[in-house]
């Protein structure tokens, strides 16, 4: 049996003496294969889901996750359901241990996939899509987001009270991703896949996800939305049908709703730093 060569990212070549390696991108597939670094790294996603595998252990990520990757963590990415956009930050090694070290806690698994708050995912894309303040404003922004998302670590099972998702539900919500679902009808089109009462299916999804089913619907919509926006030139009105809306103006409604934007002005200020 042949061992897979896992290649090392070093923060001697990449970081050029900074605190930060920061990147924000549309990726449809991974360059890099099985690595690790000898530096901390989180990536979060913007919009889209892909996969990352961490030590073996495969998950998804969606818009407003993230993963924690510690030094020597092998990892690489699939992107299996198109573009996804990406918030990815490396922190140097003596950074790192010097400001945010103290903030994790003591049993941390490399694979856990972590949520932002959506009012936090907001200010995330509000400045990024702005990108008009200097570069030491900027690294700013980023220590921030960096103390947030390490906190976040630290408190994640705080919240894991409510015990772990159900398989049913976890697989209710996962093929509603399906444009045929989400579309027309979503809602009966959930109610049924679930298996269970409309009821019973609202009282799971507030449990273990704290929203109702046309709240998770209204999300996978626009996070549709945001990825047509990014990657195609429809228009405003075609999207809004596409993503399953009854009328433009009710899609503007709750695009903005969700993220803070129009879809116009989404698009209009959407940026790719590379």
């Amino acid at each position: 049996m042949t061992t897979q060569e896992i290649s090392t990212a070093l923060e001697q070549q990449l970081f050029n003496g900074k605190n930060f390696h920061v990147f924000i991108y549309n990726k449809t597939e991974s360059i890099s294969g099985l690595h690790q670094h000898d530096y901390y790294e989180y990536t979060l996603v913007l919009t889209g889901r892909y996969y990352q595998e961490i030590n073996g252990k495969r998950v998804m990520l969606e818009r407003g996750d993230f993963v924690f990757i510690p030094m020597g963590s092998h990892h690489q990415s699939f992107y299996e359901f198109g573009a996804t956009r990406i918030l990815n930050v490396g922190i140097s090694k003596r950074f790192f241990e010097e400001h945010y070290q103290p903030l994790l806690p003591g049993v941390l698994v490399a694979s856990q996939v972590y949520s932002v708050k959506s009012t936090f995912l907001s200010y995330i894309e509000s400045v990024i899509a702005s990108l008009n303040f200097r570069e030491n404003e900027f690294d700013e922004f980023i220590e921030v987001v960096s103390f947030y998302v390490i906190n976040r670590l630290r408190h994640f099972r705080e919240e894991q009270t409510q015990g772990v998702t159900p398989q049913w539900l976890k697989t209710t919500v996962e093929e509603m991703h399906d444009k045929h679902k989400f579309g027309e009808g979503a809602l009966e089109n959930m109610v049924m896949l679930s298996g269970k009462s409309q009821e019973y299916l609202t009282r799971a999804t507030q449990r273990y996800y704290g929203k109702t089913p046309m709240q998770i619907i209204n999300d996978i919509r626009i996070n549709f939305a945001m990825k047509q926006l990014e990657i195609t030139n429809y228009s405003v009105t075609d999207i809004a049908y596409e993503s399953g809306y009854s009328s433009p103006s009710l899609f503007i409604k709750t695009f903005k709703k969700l993220t803070s934007f129009t879809p116009s002005s989404y698009r209009k200020q959407l940026t790719v730093i590379n």
